[in-house]
């Protein structure tokens, strides 16, 4: 956490120690530091930082580690006082584990900023990506006297007891979504338990409001939307441009110092649209995250210029066409930066036109062209000084996208509409913003440019205009942009917004009682797998041989690793030890009987770490080598693999780690489970699957698009069968060789629902994680508690607007069709729906739930999370938290799909859920690179709410 003051001091180094008035800083070596200029010098000769202070008490480097590699929790509290000289604690557990005399004595003084999981290095902002904390905070205390050894470790597990204490100054149990009846539901604070009213706000969507846009004399009124670490996004647009295009839109944001870096930041991204190639493109990827993306450079690149007469890069603007940086493949990028001299904070009209016959890109500022002078056409870097002429600005001829894809304003997409990076967000505003499907020209675009629409919209395929009728409210709840044209791509206002989950803490009542631990709903667990443990099968018998199909959701935080969900091995090191390989959730790509394809077509570029559930699917065939790789039904990647091979039977299957031998010789960090290869001999270093995973299934045919859709849908809770008790998964079906579905929820087997004996074996004792479930009002598909669901949230016809049946109404069928002459509220229901979320109460997630709480095994109780809370320190801090299966330096952190909400129901529903007490929910992880003052979270167990086809359904209330 961080606590900055808003600096007026007129020299660095003061600034610098008042922007850390008081931060508790890594949580591998805990520090916390009250008004330091350095936390951690190295070296410091001058026995000057916060590091050195604990130092000179200790002699020792390390002070508490908080990190478990399996993502244990520890209580965290800090300690400060004026007296004795500064003197402060860090406890670990209740017990104290360093101390430091900081002889820094001035009072914290209140209205500074206050941010959980980043470091400030200016008020309220300027996070450094390096510095990020990743994982689980629950039950946030902070007191305003100094608490004593006994009092921390008495009270450290208490869920319930300490609300309106005298001495607290903040308390956050991030209980919020306890009310929601297991729908979703917004959350934009986290109510504080002191009694002191310091809410935490934790949801900052786009802003909008009116503008007078100036420009030559001339002005326009109209509406603008203001970007702060957040976005408007549409992950299924339709009519996007296949070929020619022209893209314009007003910006204004910060101005820049051509000679003096920022201090975090190295790029602005303004417009991205991800999508799959039009054709097949022979030797590079499927799918193109920057297929056109549009960024503003915050920092000079001119040392990686060829010409060194080159000026700053700063304030260019890049485009990316038809374009994938994340491959091994060079033909996969295409960009070009031209010379915009973008550096005031006035506004500009930007407009970039790109013909697909000769690849020709155009730039324009308020009308006048600009050169470019930098570019990688398919690997082919060159540069040329805009003074002399720039370079040539042809790029990416006759390539096409698809029409259909992801539209994100204020990101980068890293995969289908997420994965972004919030040290590239674009901090601005944006007006009137105009796509084409052919190139227009040079006049038109300063005839129409202080216009809101245009005098010809021939060729128009999206408008924009962000005035008081262009921004409604969809059924969900979401704030929409409006797409003026006929296709209605409308794009939803979001932010970087937290993750409620079920809370694993170890907490208790008063009396010591334990907290009931989360109780499986109807969605059933998932398994966490991490560098600990072994999920293996030996002689693994009739593994299909020459077509197959494996499928499963998994879920994971983790940048870092190249993680492998699915190793099946034969052999000995590149002897079939890669029979059938699925590596590297941070770029998939897929090995066959040893054919891992070239350079240029050994990844795909596509990504699935962005703390969201994913549905992965991967099938091959033998007598063409076809492999194909779907991401939530989608196709993203074809490529050619071990054509005409065979796969032989009776080989080893390892679920989360990578096998260079026959069931070992993992590549692994040290101290992993099991035999692990040499590291200095590890071709792609650590390659374990850290997050989680569920519903696996390996089929020994080629399934179809539809199968894989109508297969994913099943496992949502959606399918034949009508809920995820019953998903409409055959377990017998003839082409199935094993189904795990993770469900058991304790022991070391996990059961092959086939009933072929494939069943898995856990090494070590295995994490199971309860999924949490929740059902969307107003989808218009019955699920959970809800009676009715006519897609809407309006009362007075039929289905209320929290989805109950109103009296004297009969509502059936998706969507409820409520027709008057029933008994109403709860007489005639439709039929059943998946079972509830039940309400969560914490405890060790290893703890079953007893069938009584169960309901029977189908629903029962869960315990949620919550989102972390920055937090201003008095003079105390009592924080009980886990850092989540990683912590990571520089990150790419990412927005979950279901933003603040999860859902536990309160009351029983038929006879089934019961009420447990105690704490529900837990913080989740937090944002390292946060802009605003707002907390930041990301979940390592984010809910799957029925009703949508993955990430890629259409917003709710689109028919606006």
């Amino acid at each position: 956490m961080s606590y900055a003051k808003d600096s007026k001091a007129s020299s660095d180094e003061q600034r610098i120690a008042d922007f850390n008035h008081f931060v508790i800083f890594d949580p591998r070596n805990l520090l916390a530091c009250h008004d330091f200029m350095y936390i951690d010098l190295k070296p410091d000769p001058r026995n000057e930082s916060c590091h050195a202070s604990f130092w000179n008490v200790s002699r020792s480097e390390a002070t508490a580690n908080y990190v478990e590699r399996d993502a244990s929790w520890h209580h965290l509290a800090v300690t400060w006082s004026v007296e004795d000289a500064g003197l402060t604690k860090v406890y670990w557990d209740g017990l104290l584990v360093a101390s430091a005399y900081t002889h820094k004595t001035n009072p914290l003084e209140p209205g500074g900023a206050f941010v959980l999981g980043a470091e400030q290095d200016c008020f309220g902002g300027c996070t450094d990506p390096s510095q990020g904390f990743f994982g689980a905070i629950d039950e946030v205390r902070i007191w305003k006297v100094v608490r004593s050894q006994d009092e921390i470790i008495r009270h450290m597990r208490w869920a319930s007891g300490l609300e309106n204490h005298e001495q607290l100054s903040a308390y956050w149990k991030f209980n919020d979504p306890d009310s929601d009846n297991g729908q979703f539901r917004r959350h934009a604070i986290a109510k504080d338990s002191s009694g002191k009213g310091n809410d935490l706000s934790i949801l900052s969507s786009p802003a909008r409001m009116d503008v007078d846009i100036q420009s030559g004399g001339n002005s326009v009124r109209t509406g603008m939307l203001t970007f702060k670490n957040n976005v408007a996004v549409n992950k299924l647009v339709k009519g996007m441009p296949e070929k020619s295009f022209t893209i314009e839109f007003w910006a204004r944001s910060k101005a820049l110092d051509r000679d003096k870096p920022d201090m975090q930041e190295k790029f602005a991204e303004v417009f991205s649209y991800a999508a799959q190639h039009a054709q097949d493109l022979e030797g590079g990827p499927d799918f193109m995250d920057d297929a056109i993306r549009i960024e503003r450079y915050l920092e000079d690149f001119s040392p990686r210029l060829i010409d060194t007469h080159s000026t700053s890069t700063r304030g260019t603007i890049s485009v990316h066409i038809n374009s994938n940086e994340h491959t091994d493949s060079s033909r996969a990028q295409n960009w070009i930066d031209f010379d915009a001299q973008w550096l005031d904070a006035e506004w500009h009209h930007i407009a970039i036109t790109w013909n697909y016959e000769d690849g020709i890109t155009r730039l324009y500022i308020d009308g006048n062209a600009k050169t470019p002078f930098w570019k990688n056409a398919g690997g082919v870097l060159e540069d040329k000084p805009a003074s002399q002429g720039g370079v040539d600005p042809s790029l990416a001829a006759r390539t096409t996208r698809s029409n259909t894809g992801s539209l994100v304003l204020g990101q980068d997409q890293d995969c289908p509409g997420g994965c972004f990076r919030p040290s590239n967000s674009y901090d601005g505003d944006l007006a009137i913003l105009r796509i084409w499907d052919r190139v227009v020209s040079a006049d038109y675009i300063k005839r129409n440019m202080m216009r809101e629409r245009p005098d010809t919209e021939a060729g128009l395929v999206a408008l924009y205009i962000f005035d008081v009728e262009g921004i409604k409210e969809a059924s969900n709840g979401e704030l929409v942009a409006m797409d003026r044209t006929a296709k209605k791509n409308h794009l939803e206002l979001r932010s970087n917004s937290p993750q409620w989950v079920y809370s694993t803490a170890p907490l208790v009542k008063p009396d010591g009682t334990p907290v009931d631990a989360p109780a499986v709903g109807a969605a059933g667990y998932a398994l966490a797998l991490h560098d600990k443990q072994v999920l293996i099968l030996p002689n693994f018998q009739d593994f299909p041989s020459d077509a197959i199909t494996v499928e499963f959701w998994m879920q994971s935080i983790d940048t870092c690793r190249p993680g492998v969900p699915f190793s099946y091995a034969h052999g000995k090191y590149e002897k079939e030890d890669n029979s059938f390989l699925i590596f590297n959730y941070n770029s998939f790509g897929v090995s066959v009987m040893e054919d891992e394809g070239q350079l240029s077509d050994h990844l795909s570029g596509v990504a699935t770490t962005d703390g969201l559930w994913h549905h992965i699917a991967v099938t091959w065939e033998s007598s063409t080598g076809t492999v194909i790789l779907y991401l939530d039904s989608r196709e993203v990647w074809r490529v050619n693999r071990g054509k005409g091979k065979k796969i032989p039977s009776g080989g080893t299957l390892v679920i989360g780690r990578e096998q260079d031998c026959q069931g070992g010789c993992f590549d692994s960090a040290a101290g992993a489970a099991g035999k692990v290869s040499v590291v200095d001999d590890q071709e792609y270093g650590p390659q374990d699957f850290f997050g989680l995973i569920e519903e696996m299934r390996i089929w020994k045919v080629v399934r179809t698009p539809e199968e894989i859709r109508q297969g994913m849908v099943a496992d949502d809770g959606r399918g034949a069968g009508g809920g995820f008790d019953t998903p409409g998964i055959d377990k017998d079906h003839k082409d199935l060789v094993a189904y795990w579905d993770f469900n058991k929820g304790s022991g070391y087997m996990i059961k092959d629902v086939t009933n072929h004996g494939h069943d898995l074996i856990a090494s070590q004792p295995p994490k199971w994680e309860v999924v949490r479930w929740l059902s969307t009002c107003g989808n218009g598909v019955v699920e959970g508690s809800e009676q009715c669901d006519d897609g809407d949230l309006v009362d007075g016809d039929g289905c209320s607007s929290i989805c109950r049946i109103e009296p004297g109404y009969t509502c059936t069928g998706n969507p409820s069709k409520c027709t008057k002459g029933g008994s109403g509220g709860g007489g005639s229901t439709p039929p059943p729906a998946p079972g509830p979320a039940p309400q969560p109460a914490p405890g060790p997630s290893s703890a079953k739930p007893d069938d009584a709480a169960r309901g029977g095994g189908s629903s029962g109780q869960r315990h949620g999370g919550a989102i972390a809370a920055a937090v201003l320190v008095p003079m105390f801090v009592l924080v009980l938290g886990g850092v989540v299966f990683a912590y990571r330096g520089a990150v790419y952190e990412q927005f979950p799909q279901v933003e603040a909400a999860v859902g536990a129901l309160q009351a029983a529903v038929g006879g089934v859920l019961k009420k447990p007490g105690g704490n529900r929910y837990a913080a989740l992880s937090l944002d390292p690179e946060e802009l605003d003052i707002s907390p930041e979270f990301l979940s390592p167990t984010p809910a799957r709410p029925p009703g949508s086809s993955g990430p890629y359904s259409p917003i709710p209330g689109s028919s606006l």
